[in-house]
């Protein structure tokens, strides 16, 4: 349970109250400012409930009730949340990218050549606003009845009625990120600049450059404003643009950072860091078993986060430790819980829906195999293997995939790495070919044999996997028989 925060005096509350509060808004990241904050959560186990490919896309999803928006290559799609099965598409490939803001029963995206505004309902287009031929749009945000988005180098304000525009402003380089607005500020990121703009008359308040190019936008708080780029995470003051702290991590930045009421939280590369959001002060380190690359979503007591080795985990937020993971099939990009569901958008297109699983699955398995024999004995009944047991340096060797699939484990081989992993409940290994060194639920652990190939098949030491696993195994020497038993 995570302790409950009072922020004391009114700079307290006005540094740690999350821009989610501003308005009840439903597009990128969740509010006006990014925060990366669930105004819902869902307990574990998850389970797949439907998946749809969409194409590559980067455009974040929007759920409202029972339906779900996204921009995809074809178009902008209208999804049925629970079910999955395509409700409308306007087809164009304008909207590639552009995550859909909603407001009112409208949506507006667009990502190349031109900002829509579309019937929720229908997909029927009220307006089209043209940016100009190969423009490349960033995702709009709407707010107090006009439309903000960089379009190229400028900045974009459209009526958000008639799709007429207001006015621009001219930046030195393309806005690729949607515009935040908190506490009558709008904020705009441009190639390695950010700007502040007074939101009434959208005059320049200040600018800061950063180190490096920003490359997956940035989080506003009331007071603060929260920047993850290559090494680096940096907290300006959101009033003046001068620098309140600014922290070094190895590895560089993979996706967007967020915050809550006491914290920030940032990855790099398979590490997510939490830091204490007004002193900058480092609080814990969680490590997955590959790259981070969603950006992190906060729900309850819990951030999940996607990474690439095809999990998404469920960390808590206090201590930083791993309270829960589960397999998908590709890496994370965009996570979102909404109406009581869990959806993941990939790096390589698909869209993932789940839901809490409440029959829990609870098995027993008893594997018997026997040193140079072709079959095996799962709960009694015979089958055969593809390669039999051997023993080598008084350790026993068993196919990779035989073990993984007695025991009802997620397993998953990559052969140009030459890397096998198992996802079993909460428990998660990887091995490389050759390789004494092992991930085992994040942490690395030295093994007495490595995983080899014999015969053109994968191998792995069976004791160091099963037991790893939550598996008990015994050796029976009369008969050279190797018993395997789990109980989940």
């Amino acid at each position: 349970m995570l302790k409950k925060i009072i922020c004391v005096g009114l700079f307290g509350i006005l540094l740690c109250f999350p821009a989610s509060t501003l308005a009840d808004v439903t597009g990128y990241r969740n509010d006006l400012g990014f925060s990366g904050v669930s105004k819902e959560s869902i307990r574990y186990p998850l389970k797949i409930t439907w998946v749809e490919v969409t194409g590559a896309t980067r455009s974040h999803p929007v759920v409202i009730g029972d339906k779900l928006y996204i921009g995809t290559t074809w178009g902008l799609v209208c999804y049925n949340a629970k079910w999955g099965t395509k409700i409308w598409q306007l087809i164009s490939k304008d909207f590639v990218h552009s995550s859909p803001f909603y407001m009112d029963g409208k949506l507006y995206a667009g990502y190349t050549n031109a900002m829509y505004c579309v019937d929720a309902k229908t997909g029927f287009v009220y307006w089209k606003y043209p940016t100009g031929k190969n423009s490349i749009n960033s995702s709009p945000t709407v707010f107090e009845g006009k439309v903000y988005f960089g379009s190229n180098q400028f900045i974009t304000c459209l009526d958000a009625a008639k799709g007429t525009k207001l006015w621009d402003i001219g930046c030195p380089s393309p806005i690729e990120h949607p515009i935040a607005i908190v506490d009558n500020q709008f904020f705009v990121s441009s190639n390695d600049m950010i700007y502040a703009f007074g939101l009434q008359n959208h005059n320049k308040l200040w600018e800061y450059q950063l180190p490096n190019k920003l490359l997956y936008g940035f989080a506003v708080s009331k007071m603060r404003v929260f920047v993850s780029v290559y090494d680096t995470i940096i907290s300006l003051n959101a009033k003046t643009g001068q620098i309140v702290w600014r922290k070094f991590y190895p590895g560089t930045a993979r996706n967007a950072i967020c915050f809550d009421h006491e914290n920030v939280y940032a990855s790099f590369d398979q590490y997510l860091y939490c830091l204490e959001a007004s002193t900058g002060k480092f609080k814990w380190q969680f490590e997955a078993g590959f790259f981070i690359e969603s950006a992190p979503t906060i729900s309850g007591n819990f951030i999940w986060v996607g990474a690439d080795d095809f999990l998404i985990y469920a960390i808590n937020r206090e201590t930083g430790e791993r309270v829960y993971f589960i397999m998908t099939g590709s890496t994370s990009l965009y996570t979102l819980i909404n109406n009581g569901s869990f959806f993941s958008v990939s790096v390589y297109g698909e869209l993932y829906a789940y839901m809490h699983d409440e029959k829990q699955q609870n098995y027993s398995v008893i594997f018997e195999l026997w040193i140079g024999k072709n079959y095996a004995r799962l709960n009694n009944r015979y089958t055969t293997i593809d390669s039999p047991p051997y023993i080598k340096k008084n350790r026993t060797m068993v196919p990779f995939r035989a073990i993984g699939e007695a025991l009802g484990a997620e397993i998953n081989w990559y052969p140009e790495s030459k890397r096998a992993t198992y996802a079993l409940k909460t428990k998660f290994i990887a091995l490389l070919v050759g390789e004494k060194n092992a991930l085992v639920n994040g942490k690395n652990v030295t093994m007495e044999i490595p995983a080899e190939i014999q015969g053109g098949r994968l191998f792995i030491p069976l004791r160091f996997v099963t037991e790893n696993l939550g598996a008990k195994v015994t050796w029976e020497a009369s008969e050279k028989k190797i018993k395997i038993e789990y109980f989940s």
